[in-house]
């Protein structure tokens, strides 16, 4: 990590909306790092996660001259000796997240690599960043994306703004998608959709979006997709939908906003899972999951 000085005041002014209380000294203070507790020193930013019962006790033992707090740490004594400052919030941990994507996360300087393959009929936003060896077809991408090295985009894919797609990943490949002939042998039924990917939505590596049969797979706002998923063709994801490593969703399956799909898990096509619902960890869905309920296991089922 770059070791940069941000003054206490750029934090202060990039968390307005969401600042409740400063206390303690804000001149002359600068953080030049975020780590874990255990490698935290005094320039370090901190954060009290506000579930741990002795939140009190950590901020007042934390090596940190800033940390990032709720309500229920108070100014104490000790903190006032140390001189340590606490920011106020309702949720540190968003706040201590904000903080980091802003000044800490290293990102990618737009531009298109001399590597990458470019269709003259692709339309690309501004500020977008194409990595080594891509290939993007006649594809829409919106502003702010990235898009790493070895990464596939097909025709008729249209991508919101401010996303990101990891190394590997295939947008708007055909959907595995057969009929049999009058002999018995399989051929393909035809893959002529696209896929259309909402704002701030994130794709891990060697993830596979395939494109509608006939119609679109539709993929919402602030979706986040893991590594080595599949999604497969006609799937429609709403917004904040969490889909985790290895996981597959088949075909014609429709997933309500807010869903989380945990790990290792299969949902079978043409199944629908309600807002809100929670997929166990290696799960494998066959019937459709109202919203809100938890199902796990194989087969899965309720474990409310």
């Amino acid at each position: 990590m770059n070791r940069i000085r941000i003054p206490i005041q750029s934090i202060i002014s990039l968390l307005e909306g969401i600042i409740k209380e400063v206390i303690g000294p804000v001149d002359d203070i600068y953080i030049d790092n975020i780590a874990d507790i255990e490698h935290t020193i005094e320039t370090t930013l901190d954060w009290i996660n506000p579930a741990k019962k002795n939140k009190q006790q950590i901020a007042e033992a934390s090596p940190a001259k800033v940390i990032i707090v709720d309500n229920d740490v108070i100014y104490s004594d000790v903190m006032k000796f140390s001189e340590k400052t606490l920011i106020v919030v309702e949720n540190p941990k968003v706040a201590f997240s904000l903080v980091g994507n802003a000044f800490f996360v290293q990102k990618e300087t737009p531009g298109i690599h001399p590597t990458a393959i470019i269709d003259a009929e692709a339309k690309i936003g501004v500020d977008v960043y194409i990595g080594p060896y891509s290939i993007i077809g006649k594809a829409k991408i919106g502003t702010g994306c990235s898009i790493n090295s070895f990464v596939r985009i097909h025709d008729d894919v249209i991508i919101g703004n401010n996303c990101s797609f990891k190394e590997g990943a295939v947008i708007g490949g055909p959907g595995f998608g057969f009929e049999k002939d009058e002999s018995g042998n399989r051929f393909r039924f035809p893959q002529v959709g696209g896929v259309v990917i909402g704002d701030n939505v994130e794709v891990g590596a060697n993830t596979c979006i395939d494109r509608g049969a006939l119609s679109n797979t539709i993929i919402g706002d602030h979706t986040k997709i893991d590594n080595l998923c599949q999604i497969a063709h006609n799937v429609q994801l709403g917004k904040n939908v969490v889909i985790t490593g290895c996981s597959a969703v088949s075909g014609s399956c429709v997933l309500g906003d807010d869903v989380w799909v945990g790990p290792n898990s299969i949902i079978r096509d043409q199944r629908k899972v309600g807002k809100n619902a929670f997929i166990g960890m290696g799960s494998v869905v066959m019937r459709n999951v109202p919203e809100g309920e938890v199902w796990a296991g194989n087969p899965a089922r309720s474990i409310q």
